[in-house]
C-alpha cells in the first residue's frame, strides 16, 4: 500500500523542471568558459601592450614649402 502516489501531471512537471535545471547548468558552463577565454585574451593583450612600450621616434616634420609669390602687391578683398 502506497502512502503517496505521483500523478501524471506531477511527473510532467518534474521532467520539465529537470530539463530547465540541465539547461541552466549547461548555459552556466558555457558562460564560464567564454568569460575565461575573454579574460585570457584581455591579459594577453595587456602583456602585448606592455612589451610594446618602446618609444619610437617620430619622423622630423618637413618645413612648409615657400611658394614664390607671382605679384609683389598685397591682395585686397
Amino acid at each position: 500500500m502506497a502512502l503517496a502516489r505521483i500523478t501524471r501531471p506531477g511527473l510532467v512537471s518534474i521532467a520539465i523542471l529537470v530539463a530547465i535545471l540541465w539547461g541552466c547548468v549547461l548555459s552556466e558552463r558555457y558562460l564560464s568558459r567564454t568569460s575565461k577565454m575573454e579574460t585570457y585574451r584581455a591579459l594577453r593583450d595587456m602583456r602585448y601592450l606592455k612589451f610594446k612600450r618602446r618609444v619610437e621616434p617620430a619622423t622630423h616634420p618637413r618645413r612648409p614649402a615657400v611658394l614664390p609669390s607671382s605679384s609683389t602687391r598685397p591682395v585686397v578683398g
